[in-house]
C-alpha cells in the first residue's frame, strides 16, 4: 500500500541508462570535431602569414575551399568592390564600325564615342581608330581588324585596374602608361597567347590563320601561352603559332634618330619645281636598310610618301604641295626584322607666288636749312628685303620700313621695290607731293 502524503514518483519515458551508443558514430563525431578544428588552424595560418610558405597548407585551403588561389581570384571578382569605367574612340578614319554589347548589328563609329565592355571595334580597308582609355593607355586600330573590350574594371578598394581586350584578326599597336596604382595591368589575349602589359609600347599583329606575332619597342611584355610563360623585352620580336607553340624569340633593330630639318621648320618655294627638301637621320648600325614614310596627319594614315629599302641615311623629297607634313623612319635588318618608327617630326611646306603687299604712309617733308627732305615709311610682310629709290633699307621683324629721302624737289618720285623670300617682287611708285 502507498501511504499517504508521499508523492508518486514519475517514470522516465526513456532510461538513459539503457541508452547505448554504436562506436562507429562516436568515431565520425570525433573525427568531425577534428577537422573542424583542423580546418580553423588553417585558416588562421593563412590569414596571418598569407600563405607565402605554407604551399602545401595553402593548396589544401583552395581544394577545401577555405582560400581562393590567385587565378579564382582574378577570374571571380568580388563585384560588390568593382567599378567599371569607359573608354572613347578619340580618332575614326574610313570605314570603321561599333556593336554595343547589347546590339546585334555593328554601326558607323563617330569621333568621341564611348565604348563599354563587351563592345566591338572593327575596320575595314583603309580604316583607321585609335581608342584611349581612362588610365591614358591607347589602342591604335590599324585596317581589317576586329577587337573586342573585355575589360575595364577599378578595385574601388586598392584602385587597382584591369584592362583587356580580345583580338581576332587584327592589326593593333598599343601604348601603356605606366599605372599610377601597382598592379594595374594591361592585357592583350589572341586566340593563341594572352600578354600582360604593365608599361610598354607593342605591336600586335593576328592572321587569318589565328598565327600570331607580338613586338615590343619599349618596356616588357608577360607572354603565355598555354602552360608556357616568357619575358619579351624591349626590342624583341616573337611569332606564336595556331598551334600555340613559341618561336624563337628575335631582335629588333632600335628607332632611328632624325637629324634634320629641325622640328617645326617652314620652307617657302616659288613653285613646285623649286620645292625640295633633304630629311636626314642617324643610326650606329650599317648593314640596316630604312623605310621613310610622309603624311598629311600624325597618324600616318594620309600618306603621301613611302619609300623602303634605303641604305642611305637621307633622302631628298619633291613635288610636295602647300601643306604641313609629318615623317618618320623604320630600321630593317637583312632578316627582314623591321623595328619601331621613330618619333615623327614636322615641316611645313609654302607655294608662294604672290608678290608681298606694299602700304605706304603718307610722305612726311621734312625742311632742313632751306632743303626739302622726305621721310617715306611703310609696311610689307615679314621678312621681304626693301629698296627705296635703289637704296637697300633695313625692316624690323614685323616688316615695317623707313628711309629719309635728301633734296627732294618738286616733280620727284619714290620707287619702293619688294622682294620675299622666294624672289616674288613688287613694285610701288608714288608721287613727292611738294607745293
Amino acid at each position: 500500500m502507498i501511504k499517504k502524503g508521499m508523492k508518486r514518483l514519475k517514470k522516465p519515458m526513456i532510461d538513459w541508462k539503457m541508452v547505448r551508443i554504436p562506436r562507429i558514430m562516436v568515431r565520425v563525431f570525433i573525427i568531425f570535431l577534428m577537422a573542424v578544428v583542423l580546418a580553423a588552424f588553417i585558416t588562421s595560418l593563412l590569414k596571418n602569414n598569407g600563405g607565402e610558405h605554407l604551399t602545401f597548407l595553402k593548396k589544401l585551403g583552395s581544394f577545401f575551399g577555405i582560400q581562393k588561389s590567385r587565378i579564382e581570384k582574378q577570374e571571380e571578382p568580388d563585384s560588390n568592390v568593382m567599378d567599371i569605367y569607359f573608354a572613347r574612340l578619340v580618332y575614326v578614319k574610313g570605314d570603321v564600325t561599333v556593336k554595343t554589347k547589347k546590339d546585334l548589328r555593328f554601326e558607323k563609329a563617330e569621333k568621341d564615342q564611348i565604348l563599354n565592355e563587351g563592345d566591338s571595334i572593327r575596320t575595314f580597308s583603309g580604316g583607321y581608330a585609335e581608342v584611349l582609355f581612362d588610365e591614358g593607355n591607347r589602342l591604335t586600330i590599324k585596317p581589317d581588324s576586329l577587337v573586342v573590350i573585355h575589360d575595364m574594371k577599378e578595385n574601388r578598394l586598392t584602385k587597382i585596374r584591369k584592362s583587356s581586350i580580345n583580338l581576332l584578326e587584327s592589326d593593333v599597336e598599343a601604348v601603356v602608361r605606366r599605372p599610377k596604382i601597382e598592379g594595374s595591368e594591361f592585357v592583350i589575349i589572341t586566340p593563341t597567347a594572352l600578354a600582360k602589359i604593365s608599361e610598354a609600347k607593342v605591336a600586335v599583329q593576328v592572321s587569318k590563320g589565328q598565327d600570331s606575332k607580338l613586338k615590343v619597342f619599349s618596356g616588357a611584355v608577360n607572354l603565355q601561352v598555354g602552360d608556357e610563360s616568357v619575358e619579351v623585352e624591349r626590342n624583341q620580336s616573337v611569332d606564336i603559332s595556331k598551334e600555340s607553340k613559341i618561336e624563337k624569340i628575335k631582335d629588333l633593330p632600335s628607332a632611328p634618330k632624325l637629324a634634320g630639318p629641325a622640328n617645326l621648320t617652314e620652307f617657302f618655294f616659288k613653285n613646285l619645281t623649286d620645292m625640295k627638301v633633304v630629311l636626314q637621320w642617324g643610326n650606329t648600325r650599317t648593314d640596316i636598310t630604312y623605310r621613310i614614310q610622309v603624311a598629311m596627319d600624325p597618324y600616318f594614315t594620309d600618306l603621301v610618301i613611302v619609300r623602303t629599302g634605303l641604305s642611305e641615311k637621307g633622302v631628298v623629297v619633291q613635288g610636295l604641295r602647300s601643306g604641313i607634313y609629318y615623317w618618320r623612319v623604320s630600321s630593317i635588318t637583312p632578316e627582314g626584322m623591321e623595328g619601331d618608327f621613330s618619333d615623327y617630326s614636322v615641316f611645313k611646306i609654302t607655294i608662294d607666288q604672290t608678290p608681298p603687299d606694299i602700304v605706304l604712309d603718307d610722305v612726311l617733308l621734312l625742311k632742313v636749312a632751306g632743303k626739302v627732305n622726305a621721310q617715306i615709311s611703310g609696311q610689307t610682310e615679314p621678312d621681304a628685303s626693301v629698296m627705296i629709290n635703289d637704296n637697300p633699307v633695313i625692316c624690323d621683324k614685323t616688316g615695317r620700313f623707313k628711309y629719309v629721302l635728301s633734296q627732294v624737289s618738286s616733280g620727284d618720285g619714290v620707287t619702293v621695290v619688294a622682294i620675299d623670300k622666294v624672289g616674288n617682287r613688287n613694285i610701288l611708285k608714288k608721287a613727292i607731293p611738294i607745293q
